[in-house]
């Protein structure tokens, strides 16, 4: 039996609302997999009476659950914390890191296969004094992995971020050329392992405007990008340094498995602009499988019943291809 894990995430936000929609959606087509829902008591009962839970559950409030449990969907009680809709606080905060440790620790134990995370609030965790920058780098920490992508997928595109949360003016800087192999080997694998690509085509973005113009706008592409594709370019057919308007206006994406980007905006906004808010977030390189929605806490709907799930239930469809994909590698080893 599969076992998967889902978050509650800020519970201010529409985490709540959508993990329970996907859930309907999901379960029903599952009837092979264990479910399980962290969420603290009173959000429950009040997201349970803006979305009607379709499918029967227990709940529980222990951290050692009973794997052999006869119910396809266990909801697992937080203490209660104060909700209020529509914006950060340290109850919020607080809350969906707690939901996110607990999951990690049900990963680590190997009680459950994957887990998909609801989206959470760089802001209300720093409120509560947590000072991860996001949910990727949390749970590369926890499993004490150095070298990891956060990378967003997709039917239509699939990019890969070198830096993830660094303001803009810190980007040029953070680039090393070891460091963009050794993120282009992460994703070489990922596609092979996790995806099944079995030669996986990746472009490279440049920096600066024109990719530099041989220099003359910027020597990053010259001085380290360029030379790190070269490095690299054996393991797969790996190309660039591309211009990134023409790149995309052109749909160069189409003939690429995966596009590798230099920072956020540069990658996201191309992405999201495509799928409309049904892209997946995973974060490749680590040991355990974590997928989470494309999207933010959407404070300004919070409440409203209007939270679309589409991307929540494709985090799951993601995290249950990728396990089929590593138990299927593992037992040709």
């Amino acid at each position: 039996m599969k076992k998967f894990v889902f978050t509650c995430g800020d519970i201010n936000g529409i985490g709540p609302e959508i993990a329970i929609k996907a859930l309907n959606k999901v379960v029903p087509h599952n009837k092979q997999s264990q479910f399980i829902l962290i969420i603290p008591k009173n959000v429950f009962e009040n997201s349970s009476r803006l979305v009607k839970p379709k499918f029967d559950f227990i709940v529980r409030d222990k951290l050692k659950l009973d794997t052999e449990l006869s119910s396809q969907v266990i909801i697992y009680l937080l203490k209660s914390h104060q909700q209020t809709l529509g914006k950060p606080t340290v109850h919020s905060g607080k809350t969906a890191y707690d939901a996110l440790k607990i999951s990690y620790e049900l990963l680590k134990d190997t009680i459950v296969d994957a887990v998909v995370t609801a989206p959470v609030s760089k802001t209300a965790l720093r409120m509560a004094g947590v000072n991860y920058p996001g949910q990727t780098e949390m749970f590369a920490d926890w499993c004490g992995t150095k070298n990891f992508v956060m990378t967003f997928l997709s039917n239509k595109i699939r990019v890969g971020l070198y830096s993830i949360h660094i303001p803009l003016n810190k980007v040029s800087n953070s680039l090393n050329s070891i460091e963009i192999q050794n993120k282009l080997e992460i994703l070489i694998n990922m596609m092979k392992k996790d995806l099944r690509i079995k030669n996986p085509r990746i472009a490279v973005l440049g920096l600066n405007p024109h990719a530099g113009e041989n220099g003359i706008i910027g020597e990053e592409e010259k001085k380290i990008i360029l030379p790190a594709i070269n490095k690299i370019k054996s393991k797969s057919i790996i190309e660039g340094p591309f211009s990134s308007d023409a790149f995309f206006a052109n749909r160069i994406f189409k003939n690429y498995d995966m596009v590798f980007g230099l920072y956020h905006d540069q990658v996201l906004i191309p992405f999201k602009f495509i799928n409309a808010g049904k892209g997946v977030n995973f974060s490749a390189g680590l040991p355990i499988i974590r997928t989470s929605p494309d999207h933010g806490v959407a404070y300004d709907i919070a409440g409203k019943r209007i939270a679309d799930e589409s991307s929540m239930v494709e985090a799951f469809n993601y995290a249950k291809l990728i396990l089929k994909n590593r138990r299927a590698t593992s037992h040709q080893l």
